[in-house]
């Protein structure tokens, strides 16, 4: 097959342009032809294939160009990455109505009701749908994603495919083996609680940081590490010196590799708010790394369940003792770190590369 992936850009950092860059690879091994279509850059990942910056600035110029390289040059498919490049390539069908490339639309975010429940935005929900179902097939990464486009954009759901986001665990395992700085290395000596994450009110760290205060009191060597940044760091900052555990809590900023550290850590605290998916969970996963998590709504709480503790949002000390559990009692850590190894291997890149590829037949 002839494949192309449109998505916004190719940045290390964004997770949907990793994911793409699974898929591709996962295509490219199986002999199939891939090539990416960006609005702009960064060109970080996927070097090795050819790339297309498109010319077109705004959605309708982008969508006429995109319409007529799939034509031109006989794409089979076309796989667009997040809601707004979606919606262009349904509208490059509007546009191109003879195009024979199957489009397929990838919604990765399951916050679009709580943005546009307002009475007012209605005529943009229905042009929404109206764009979004001009594709030939729509994937929600979770079942809350799902759900939540069918009743934000009153969706059909018959047009909507779940496909859960994939891991390369060989990939992960081997980036995590890289060393740290000897200062950084001394944190991980003590029973370490990580998150990887944008320090933003999605990820709802303040719950986190004010469930290690609890967690303290009963593991006190204990250390919390963030690994990310964003708007709330300094916030979150004040918050862990006014409970009087900043010196506990270790902010590292963003980091290109952030798997070394996970590695490292004892248990991946994941509290957020709401979740398109999570893959920092499954990166964590790979490493054989039990989990903790918030049960909010999200694919997050989908795939951890009957794996991972689960907690009733927002209760921090109920969340503080399941940290606790894990770190002290090894019998019940063993099993948790069982049950995520035997998960894991449900979201290998080249099985969810065939379920994606299977959408444009």
């Amino acid at each position: 097959m002839k494949v192309a992936i449109y998505i916004n850009n190719l940045a290390h950092l964004e997770s949907t342009s990793r994911i793409a860059y699974m898929l591709a690879r996962a295509w490219k091994k199986e002999g199939h032809y891939v090539e990416f279509l960006i609005n702009k850059p960064p060109i970080e990942l996927a070097k090795e294939f050819p790339i297309r910056v498109l010319k077109g600035k705004g959605d309708l110029f982008r969508a006429k160009e995109i319409g007529e390289i799939l034509q031109k040059e006989n794409f089979d498919g076309c796989l667009a990455f997040m809601r707004p490049q979606s919606t262009v390539l349904g509208l490059a069908r509007l546009l191109k109505p003879q195009l024979k490339t199957k489009l397929v639309a990838s919604i990765r975010n399951n916050d679009n009701y709580r943005s546009y429940n307002r009475w007012y935005q209605i005529p943009y929900r229905l042009l929404e749908k109206f764009l979004l179902e001009k594709n030939d097939r729509i994937v929600a990464i979770s079942y809350a994603v799902k759900e939540d486009i069918e009743k934000a954009f009153f969706i059909n759901p018959q047009k909507i495919s779940v496909i859960y986001n994939p891991i390369d665990v060989e990939a992960v395992r081997k980036l995590a083996q890289e060393p740290i700085a000897g200062d950084e290395e001394q944190i991980f000596e003590a029973p370490t609680i990580i998150n990887v994450a944008r320090l933003e009110e999605q990820k709802g760290l303040h719950h986190l940081i004010k469930a290690f205060y609890f967690v303290q009191k009963k593991v006190a060597e204990s250390r919390l590490v963030l690994v990310g940044d964003g708007s709330l760091r300094k916030d979150l900052e004040n918050l862990a010196q006014q409970l009087g555990i900043r010196d506990k809590v270790h902010f590292l900023g963003w980091r290109k590799n952030p798997f070394k550290y996970l590695i490292r850590a004892k248990v991946f605290a994941f509290t957020s708010i709401w979740e398109g998916f999570g893959l920092a969970l499954l990166e964590a996963m790979a490493l054989n790394i039990p989990i903790v998590a918030f049960k909010t709504k999200g694919g997050h709480a989908e795939f951890l369940k009957d794996c991972c503790p689960l907690v009733d949002y927002p209760k921090e000390e109920v969340l503080a003792e399941e940290i606790v559990k894990l770190l002290t009692d090894k019998q019940y850590y063993r099993t948790i770190q069982e049950k995520v190894q035997n998960r894991v291997k449900d979201f290998h890149y080249e099985k969810v590369a065939q379920k994606y590829l299977e959408q444009m037949i």
